[in-house]
């Protein structure tokens, strides 16, 4: 409602600069009658801004039911098998934990660092370091100070001129010109400048007064640094090289050296990660004779956490469900019930507590495919409750089981075709895929499920909507017409993220659509109370304009009987 600014004084009244006659001949409060009758005039807006005020209220009740459907999302994720490339490293059932044992005086870790990551096997090797690598690291003759001139320092004061090229073995190398008149400074500054090329560095080392050394050390382990001079000999005159060898060897350029269960090996550095897939070793110490018994295990930790979440993040969407369907003892829905009887919310929690209620079809006999069988029951009031012990016992002695129970779990006749891609919709959970590539190209012309007709994109074969296999999407790297057997089972964690995901997802899901919706009718809505308050300010102007004439014209006759009295008043005393 738009407002004005009002000056009153008597019976006169100053608004937007207009003035009116407020009541002085009719004795009405002409403001507050007009604002009362533009106020019921506004009844219609009120009535909107109490529907925009509900609609921000449920707008804000389902975003906070959006933000918990996507906390118990999350927590699913990792339990679920995840699709994709790095679906493997979000797989808590594929991480590793390394556990080290040694008999020998020194700890295991101060020998060697062991990293399992997800494509490790659980394994069980006897690694023990003969050597470590270490980078080549030479010095030349000693000098007076750090702005000494190469002449001086090493030349008797005479001049020279020359270069040399410097490199790693095996790698690219630069060539550096050097003057008698350069500072054994300028000269460090040189080849620092190249090192980037080179593979080598350049320091200064002062041992004592008047002791000043030129040091050069190799970026990588296990490669020696080489020199090569031209002109002057200046290797052999800053006492780098003697006889064409290095004359100062301050460490020499070797090699990782160590065994794994009695097989050598030697690698150029002490970071290794190709010896085991999976494994990364971290060479810290030599220690022949001491052998690290090393242990890799599934990484269970993180997969109890995650079921502890799990659990976690239901029991705050059903504390949230049951906070909104409360009836007061006097029968009526409790205030803060914003969603009572919400379809969104009713279907949502339905949805999750079917899919939490069920089995997983198609497992082993023997294997979990309930919740009770590792723990998570519910209780009187519908929550979750998790028995950590059976948990604990389940994921020492049975964790395949438990992915059994959690994870998407297929397998294929062919390694040249695998399930990339799923969805809840899909029924059919053992069938076998023809693919027709007549030319051999790798690109099917066509695919069959079961005989039904799949769409194919390229090498992507992918179900038809509709069908027994909608969601279902699988990627083909081989050549020729071939038949593959497939089948699968869906566990509950990836049931849940799926159903989950199409709920929560801010763009795309059920919830934000809806959130969407409700913002657009309150703009709308509010370009309604807009108009109405334009409607009812004309209004007002109108009623002021109607009762300022009316006060005009009382006024008027107001004054002619004043003077129709005063003159009857005259008449009288004069007879």
């Amino acid at each position: 409602m738009s407002t004005t600014s009002a000056i009153t004084a008597g019976t006169l009244a100053l608004e937007g600069g207009t003035a009116r006659l407020l009541g002085g001949a009719s004795t009405i409060d002409t403001e507050k009658l007009v604002e009362s009758l533009a106020q019921a005039k506004r009844v219609p807006a009120l009535r909107i801004e109490q529907r925009i005020a509900r609609n921000e209220a449920r707008a804000a009740a389902l975003e906070e039911l959006r933000g918990l459907l996507g906390r118990l999302r999350d927590a699913v994720e990792g339990l679920r098998n995840p699709p994709g490339v790095l679906g493997l490293e979000r797989n808590l059932f594929e991480r590793k934990d390394a556990f080290l044992t040694t008999a020998g005086p020194l700890p295991a870790g101060e020998i060697v660092g062991v990293q399992a990551g997800a494509r490790a096997q659980p394994q069980r090797f006897t690694l023990e370091v003969e050597r470590i690598a270490t980078a080549h690291k030479i010095r030349a003759d000693a000098a007076a100070a750090a702005d000494q001139t190469l002449a001086d320092a090493f030349n008797g004061g005479a001049a020279f001129a020359g270069s040399f090229t410097i490199g790693l073995v095996g790698g690219p190398s630069a060539t550096i010109a050097v003057e008698g008149s350069m500072t054994l400074a300028q000269l460090r500054d040189a080849i620092e400048s190249q090192s980037g090329t080179t593979g080598v560095r350049a320091s200064l080392l002062t041992v004592g007064p008047g002791d000043v050394r030129l040091v050069l050390s190799a970026r990588e382990t296990g490669k020696a640094i080489t020199l090569a001079a031209a002109g002057d000999e200046v290797l052999e005159r800053i006492g780098l090289t003697a006889g064409g060898a290095v004359k100062h060897e301050l460490v020499a350029a070797r090699t990782a050296r160590f065994s794994i269960d009695g097989q050598v090996l030697e690698r150029q550095g002490n970071l290794v990660g190709d010896a085991l897939p999976g494994v990364t070793l971290n060479l810290f110490r030599s220690a022949p004779g001491q052998p690290v018994e090393v242990s890799v295990e599934p990484a269970t930790a993180g997969v109890r956490e995650a079921v502890r979440a799990f659990v976690d993040a239901y029991n705050a969407l059903k504390a949230f469900a049951q906070k909104h369907q409360a009836v007061g003892e006097d029968g009526k829905v409790a205030a803060d019930a914003v969603l009572f009887g919400d379809r969104l919310l009713r279907g949502a929690l339905a949805e999750v507590d079917s899919i939490l209620g069920s089995r997983v079809e198609g497992v082993a006999s023997g294997s979990f495919d309930q919740l009770a069988a590792i723990g998570i029951r519910r209780d009187a009031s519908g929550r979750l409750t998790l028995d950590e012990g059976k948990l604990d016992r389940a994921l020492a002695d049975d964790l395949d089981k438990i992915r059994d129970l959690f994870e998407f779990r297929a397998s294929s006749s062919s390694a040249e075709l695998r399930v990339i891609g799923r969805s809840n919709q899909i029924t059919d959970r053992s069938f076998t895929v023809a693919i027709t590539d007549a030319d051999g190209d790798g690109i099917p012309e066509a695919a069959t499920l079961d005989g039904v007709a799949a769409v194919v994109e390229g090498r992507r074969i992918k179900g038809a909507a509709g069908t027994a296999y909608d969601g279902l999407e699988l990627a083909w790297v081989g050549t020729g017409s071939q038949s593959v057997d497939v089948s699968f089972t869906q566990g509950l964690a990836d049931r849940l993220f799926n159903a989950l995901d199409r709920l929560a997802d801010a763009a795309r899901g059920t919830i934000g659509r809806e959130a969407a919706a409700i913002g657009e009718d309150n703009r709308r809505l509010a370009g309604e109370i807009e108009r109405i308050d334009q409607r009812v300010e004309r209004y007002r102007q109108e009623l002021y304009e109607k009762f300022a004439k009316l006060e005009q014209t009382l006024a008027l006759t107001k004054t002619l009987l004043q003077q129709v009295e005063a003159q009857a008043r005259a008449f009288e005393a004069k007879h």
